[in-house]
């Protein structure tokens, strides 16, 4: 077994081994997302304000999307309110930045490490 795991190490195909950690026994439980609308003739590419962005703490994870909105953000919190000053003191406050949508995650029915 370990040498198949080593050859599919070699060969690209396991990347990485990872852990899933129960983010509410982390003091974590709140999820959200949030879309952010990048403003046109910033002095910052999406790219590199997405990359900022994922860089904040509370961020899991930072993706350019197409659509109305530019940017998706998952983020966690231990409170709707910690999330809520993550966006206002931090988030809305950055270059590049035109608006923000907080989704509230109510239910998550599947979620992968």
């Amino acid at each position: 077994v370990q040498d198949r795991i080593n050859k599919l190490k070699r060969m690209g195909v396991i990347k990485k081994f990872t852990v899933k950690l129960d983010k509410s026994k982390l003091g974590k439980s709140v999820t959200a997302f949030i879309l952010v609308s990048f403003m046109p003739g910033s002095e910052i590419s999406q790219k590199a304000l997405a990359h900022e962005m994922s860089m904040l703490e509370n961020v899991e994870e930072a993706h350019l999307i197409s659509g109305e909105w530019d940017i998706l953000l998952k983020v966690r919190g231990s409170s709707m309110k910690e999330i809520g000053d993550l966006v206002i003191d931090k988030i809305r406050g950055m270059h590049g930045v035109a608006r923000t949508l907080t989704c509230a995650v109510f239910y998550t029915a599947k979620e992968d490490p």
